[in-house]
């Protein structure tokens, strides 16, 4: 009798790895393993689709928040009022905060700490962004932000998903072989003492 090659392809085999071939020789403890191996896959492809709605969801965030920062956010020049000295050591200078002065969009002036680069002088100039009150705020959010954002919690949702399957999946084989090993010991235990080897 010729087999049906299909029988050994790849889904059969994916068949049996999830037990739903209904093997009457499988112990409980394999059903128990290929139990989980099945929950575990299903439990990846539901994090796919949540991966995808929820990073979807964090781009639509995003833009929104940049829609709003790119529209009460506005880049002006603050006035040094010092010079930035060396912060790490006069060999390698760093940027650090100095006192400088800028004024709102109604002209109001302000005064006070900013970020500046190191070794610029006193009267020099910085591009800050100030909002609606003139306080010094962040620039505003960009796209590269946020594409990266909703792609790291689109990608990264599946894949702490399949980390976690993997160390469920690698703990359950573990507890079940050693609980096979432990349960042939018991077994050859009582066979040994009538093994006989025929000469």
């Amino acid at each position: 009798m010729v087999q049906n090659p299909v029988s050994r392809g790849p889904v059969t085999r994916l068949v049996r790895w999830l037990g739903l071939d209904r093997n009457p020789l499988r112990r409980r403890s394999d059903r128990v393993e290929a139990a989980i191996r099945l929950l575990s896959v299903i439990g990846l492809l539901v994090s796919v689709v949540f991966g995808v709605l929820f990073g979807v969801r964090t781009y639509q965030d995003g833009l929104r928040v940049e829609a709003d920062q790119q529209r009460t956010r506005h880049p002006v020049d603050a006035t040094l009022l010092e010079t930035v000295g060396p912060k790490l050591s006069v060999t390698s200078p760093a940027a650090g905060p100095a006192m400088a002065t800028w004024k709102s969009l109604n002209g109001v002036p302000h005064q006070g700490l900013i970020h500046a680069p190191a070794l610029w002088k006193k009267g020099q100039t910085v591009h800050v962004w100030i909002d609606d009150r003139g306080e010094i705020v962040p620039r505003p959010r960009d796209r590269e932000t946020t594409l990266i954002s909703g792609m790291t919690v689109g990608v990264g949702t599946p894949i702490l998903t399949g980390v976690l399957a993997g160390l469920i999946l690698l703990t359950t084989r573990l507890v079940v072989a050693r609980r096979a090993r432990r349960v042939w010991a018991a077994e050859w235990t009582i066979i040994e003492p009538t093994w006989r080897i025929n000469d």
